[in-house]
């Protein structure tokens, strides 16, 4: 007896006991997993297939309980409460109804918005709001109609009373799942998608189980504050007591995104004192008085953070240049870095750079190029290296760090770099201009990622023809973010924002090299954009309207699945999901894949920049690139484990007692077995 009645209730929390709203919402996000296995980008592993499962089914659940509770209410309100004791046949036409006029009214709303390429995201977010609002409501409708007639029939026949306790919601959403997971694998192999081979079928099929089961643990949490919330409504305001279960379950999704948030943020903490650690590799500061934290430079050293050591200390040498081109080197090259760290105003870092630039003679140099590191401060290393070998060190890279965090966490720092970058822009070309005209150097642009946004919208709203009265003579910018508004409205309307097209886009050098000559002589800025790049292609706009790459299959560019299709949130977190492993790099290992553009970066350099070079220097040029970097990431692992070792030495030594008379009482095993360390 005791085991029927708890099967009984295991029976009835799977579906039967719970109210419409919930049972709706347990189909669509166990329904929601098969599409979830859809191709992206990027090659995805099972453990990115199960966040992004997740992320899809528990956001799905906390939607679909909130709009169903707010279709119900609304009916409530509209028959003032009366349905509630009305009988089963009664009720099952006023769920249906209700659903049908809600699904009917929300399509409606969003057929008024049709789709623009330039419209806000208020606008496209609504009209989407709106379409899966009627979807929802359509399934709503459907359900509604199937338990309704299974109520129907046992009151009328009390024989057939069990169909009530059949929880027909969960398994018909992972059935649904099951055959999408299955048709998915299908479809990419029939057309060559190769993105989701490493996620079989068979574990897809597990991680949709473990994820219906998990579904059940997140609605059960759910369920509990939502409730909790209507019954604390009901006893305070009984008269809102018929939207006090749409309440609850919005306060319910609140909750969640502010877990969420809370843990972002601790993330956030975590990376950026990451960011600002100090590498063993790079604990000495550089001998280089033309570099920022050498000697003689207005910039501490210690206030360089991670990147900006890096970006110092990797500065190439007359005798590294000349090794590699084969001509003696004219010049030390300048790197000029200013951190967070160097001081706390906006204004403050523009005049030390600046200070920095003049103690230098970085404007007596060939080349000047203003580079936006992307969000940790980084800039590229194989662009850097690039421009010192082809100017044979005769440059000046001046680079300014707004973050500390990866390009994905300083979305929100974007409005300061884009300040900074403006202020630093001013005060370089009110410099130039006092220059004798013959005298300038040439002054060149580079952005990768963040980098890109940020230097590129410094003119957004503007033309090209701002920046080339700011002595702009080339730029480069790699893997530009889909939400900079430059590049926006040129791709909208390139005629208006590039009368002369000087702005060419393009995948690889392959394709520049293809362009007309007479075609070439004009282009003097460059967007380098992976057609497998997610980063130029995540964005709300996404969520918004079907992006161009996922249009018909024919028209599909390379590389991007001819088998996926476009739906919102699946698409978006998916395109997320890709960003992490869009930047997966080898190093020495030059690729085109992804957000890897070290493949094409000294032949876009050369061109771009108008810095002749022969084969055999960029032949010389490029191999010399994949060792330095080889070099450089292997100088980083061996430090990081002898510091590590040092550290384990020292604590071992500190509980015996022993004291070697220096700091470092590890220092003379160390130097016994790794004479190469210090």
């Amino acid at each position: 007896m005791k085991v029927t009645k708890a099967a009984n209730s295991v029976i009835g929390w799977l579906g039967p006991d719970r109210p419409l709203a919930e049972r709706v919402a347990l189909f669509a996000a166990a329904a929601a997993v098969g599409p979830s296995f859809e191709p992206g980008l990027q090659p995805r592993r099972t453990i990115d297939q199960a966040i992004a499962t997740g992320v899809i089914s528990a956001t799905t659940l906390s939607a679909v309980t909130a709009t169903q509770s707010a279709i119900g209410a609304l009916g409530r309100v509209a028959t003032r409460g009366r349905i509630d004791t009305a009988g089963h046949g009664a009720r099952v036409l006023f769920a249906v109804g209700t659903n049908a006029i809600a699904a009917v009214l929300a399509e409606g709303l969003a057929r008024t918005i049709p789709p623009r390429a330039d419209e806000r995201p208020r606008r496209g977010l609504l009209r989407v709001a709106a379409q899966r609002t009627s979807r929802v409501a359509l399934v709503g409708a459907a359900v509604s109609a199937v338990v309704g007639a299974g109520d129907v029939v046992s009151e009328n026949s009390p024989r057939n009373i069990w169909l009530l306790r059949i929880p027909l919601a969960l398994p018909a959403g992972i059935a649904v799942s099951a055959y999408e997971i299955h048709r998915v694998h299908r479809s990419a192999q029939s057309l060559g998608d190769t993105t989701i081979a490493k996620v079989s079928t068979r574990t897809s099929v597990l991680i949709a189980i473990g994820v219906g089961a998990g579904v059940l643990g997140l609605q059960v949490g759910e369920d509990i504050v939502a409730k909790g919330v209507s019954r604390g409504i009901s006893k305070v305001a009984p008269s809102y007591d018929v939207v006090s279960n749409p309440v609850g379950h919005l306060v319910s999704m609140g909750i969640l995104l502010g877990v969420l948030g809370a843990g972002y943020e601790y993330a956030v903490r975590r990376v950026e004192q990451g960011g600002a650690a100090v590498e063993p590799a790079y604990s000495e500061p550089p001998t280089s008085k033309y570099v920022s934290g050498g000697p003689e430079s207005l910039v501490k050293f210690d206030s360089l953070s991670r990147e900006g050591r890096r970006f110092t200390n990797m500065a190439l040498t007359r005798t590294e240049i000349e090794d590699v081109m084969g001509l003696p080197a004219t010049h030390d090259p300048i790197r000029a870095f200013v951190g967070l760290d160097t001081a706390a105003e906006v204004e403050d870092r523009v005049d030390v750079l600046m200070d920095e630039l003049v103690r230098t003679r970085a404007f007596e140099r060939e080349v000047l190029v203003f580079a936006s590191p992307t969000g940790s401060g980084y800039v590229n290393y194989v662009l850097a290296e690039a421009v010192e070998y082809l100017t044979l060190g005769n440059c000046a890279i001046a680079a300014m760090q707004y973050s500390m965090l990866p390009s994905s966490m300083s979305l929100t720092r974007t409005a300061l770099a884009i300040e900074q970058n403006r202020a630093l822009m001013h005060a370089i070309t009110g410099y130039l201009r006092g220059m004798d005209p013959d005298k300038r150097p040439k002054f060149v642009l580079f952005g990768e990622s963040l980098g890109a946004l940020t230097m590129q919208d410094i003119w957004r709203r503007r033309t090209l023809e701002a920046a080339e009265r700011d002595f702009v003579h080339s730029s480069i910018f790699l893997g530009t973010p889909s939400a900079t508004q430059f590049a926006k409205a040129w791709r909208i309307d390139k005629g208006r924002v590039d009368p002369r097209g000087r702005i060419i886009e393009v995948d690889n050098f392959g394709e520049y090299l293809k362009l007309p000559d007479e075609r070439k002589v004009d282009i003097r800025h460059v967007l380098i954009s992976h057609y497998d790049d997610p980063i130029p292609k995540f964005g709300t706009n996404l969520l918004m309207r079907e992006p161009w790459w996922l249009g018909p299959e024919e028209e599909r560019p390379p590389r991007v699945p001819k088998s996926s299709k476009w739906r919102p949130g699946t698409t978006f977190v998916l395109t997320a999901i890709d960003l992490v492993n869009a930047m997966e790099v080898v190093p020495g290992v030059f690729g085109r894949r992804g957000h890897d553009y070290r493949e094409d970066i000294a032949r876009f350099v050369s061109v771009a920049y108008d810095l002749p070079v022969t084969p055999a220097q960029l032949l010389s040029l490029e191999k010399a690139l994949r060792e330095r970097e080889l070099q450089w990431a292997q100088r980083r692992v061996v430090s990081e484990q002898v510091a590590r070792a040092k550290e384990a030495v020292f604590r071992e030594m500190k509980s015996w007692g022993v004291n070697s008379g220096t700091n470092d009482p590890a220092a003379p095993w160390l130097q016994q077995f790794a004479p190469e360390a210090k």
